[in-house]
């Protein structure tokens, strides 16, 4: 499966380790860069990029501010038919919102 993961903090790194370990085709974008190219993993030049070379895309962001930022980048992307996994720190509102 074609996994992109938009956050590469402690947990979105591990996740996507794991995931690329399992045998994943994983990509990874972060709005630090530095941070997602320490992972070894192909790293997307942008967030809309990553939505579209992703058949399901994993968000795992520190705060609603970050999310509310890159979610308008993730949805310009080609997402129609994806999957997508929230898991990043916000309230149920902020997500619904989006």
């Amino acid at each position: 499966m074609k996994i992109g993961i938009a956050g590469t903090g402690r947990m979105g790194a591990a996740i996507a380790q794991r995931l690329a370990g399992l045998g994943h085709e994983v990509k990874v974008w972060n709005r630090t860069a530095e941070k997602a190219r320490g992972l070894g993993l192909e790293v997307a030049d942008s967030a809309t990029r990553l939505a579209d070379i992703s058949e399901t895309l994993i968000s795992i962001l520190t705060d609603a501010p970050a999310l509310e930022s890159v979610y308008g980048q993730l949805l310009a992307g080609d997402v129609k038919g994806k999957l997508f996994i929230e898991m990043s720190t916000v309230r149920p509102e902020t997500e619904r919102r989006l």
